[in-house]
């Protein structure tokens, strides 16, 4: 159902998107495609692009994903081109099949003197490119941005996994300059509320995009619940400490104990309802110290800086100084998640929705089961 849900939202959204008149067909007696404002040449033999009688741009579907890179292939016995194994269009349908769910175009997949068209739109959208169109003496102009910046801010906790991520999509999108800014997921939410340049913000709790969701700031139906993580106890691998849990940390042998801030640093918020669970949450407030994101509370464990420090679990996998010496119960803190969402004010609607596609992608998931997340 929920598979459904992403589905029909995904191609609801891209319907509208897609749907777009280029111009009044009266008015068009010629259409050329270009990329990030330069005209490319196409082939007659390849098939020409043309404005249809719903005034869309229909283009022949090998030339121009192969033009931005892709490769294509064709399955006679079903009428399908595949675009990058993955993006399949089938003659006569109106849906094109990605990897993340199906999109619905307003016309179907057609043949044409050998070639298969559909409208400009769909092809560069379901590629994760964005389209715009002029028409100047009836000259009908689609430029398809393929050079993109983007910012991204993304928990603390995830910059090793988003390190790995941000080298695999630049493979497949070598154009699309990703910005990756880590910090507390809840300074990040502050930064966002005060109108930093923002087109995708990745937190570590439900409650910072929840917060962004009801003032408007999120683009709603973009919201993805992606990751899981677990929280523990960590010492320093020398520690001589003899606490093999939570409440351990009462003990009189533990003079300072990182935490995050719980204001900001959803960590910290999870480490304090631990705390309070247990009873013993004054007891530790006597002793602790604060991080301003989790990366921070672990270089303090690292550094012999404090004796104890409570980050996730794919913090100190990736740790070769630190050790486990105890993991918070479920029902001791509230579940940690990571959400995913599209800013509003993002001027890269197309770019920004087609990485957070591919955060959910098989290659992208096994990167974050590699750093010990749990994938939703």
């Amino acid at each position: 159902m929920k598979l459904f849900k992403k589905i029909f939202v995904l191609g609801a959204m891209l319907a509208i998107i897609f749907s777009v008149s280029v111009v009044p067909a009266s008015a068009a007696t010629k259409a050329v495609v270009s990329f990030d404002g330069s005209p490319i040449s196409i082939s007659s033999s390849y098939g020409t692009p043309y404005i249809d009688s719903a005034n869309r741009m229909q283009v022949p579907i090998r030339v121009i994903a192969e033009k931005l890179g892709a490769k294509v292939s064709w399955d006679s016995a079903t009428s399908t081109a595949t675009i990058n194994g993955t993006i399949k269009i089938k003659v006569d349908s109106n849906e094109i099949t990605t990897t993340y769910g199906t999109i619905t175009m307003d016309t179907t997949a057609l043949i044409k003197n050998g070639r298969l068209y559909i409208p400009v739109r769909s092809v560069a959208n379901a590629m994760g490119y964005g389209v715009t169109a002029t028409n100047e003496n009836g000259v009908v102009t689609a430029d398809i941005t393929t050079k993109v910046d983007l910012t991204i801010s993304a928990a603390a906790s995830l910059k090793d996994a988003m390190g790995e991520i941000k080298t695999l999509y630049s493979k497949e999108k070598p154009k699309t300059n990703l910005n990756i800014n880590f910090g507390g997921s809840g300074a990040l939410q502050q930064q966002i509320e005060q109108g930093a340049d923002v087109d995708l913000f990745f937190s570590a709790a439900t409650s910072n995009m929840d917060t962004l969701k009801n003032k408007g700031l999120l683009i709603d139906s973009t919201v993805k619940n992606l990751l899981g993580n677990k929280l523990v106890l960590v010492v320093p691998n020398d520690s001589t400490l003899s606490i093999n849990s939570f409440a351990g940390v009462t003990d009189a042998s533990v003079k300072k104990i990182a935490l995050g801030e719980a204001a900001t640093v959803p960590a910290g918020k999870y480490a304090e309802q631990v705390f309070t669970y247990l009873k013993i949450l004054d007891q530790v407030k006597a002793k602790a110290v604060y991080g301003s994101d989790v990366k921070q509370v672990l270089n303090w464990v690292e550094t012999d800086n404090v004796d104890a420090g409570v980050v996730y679990l794919t913090d100190a996998k990736i740790s070769t100084k630190v050790k486990v010496v105890a993991t918070a119960s479920e029902e001791s803190h509230k579940a940690i998640v990571y959400p995913a969402a599209l800013i509003k004010t993002t001027n890269n609607y197309t770019a920004s929705r087609d990485f957070l596609n591919f955060l959910t992608s098989d290659k992208a998931k096994a990167v974050f089961d590699k750093y010990g997340f749990e994938v939703l």
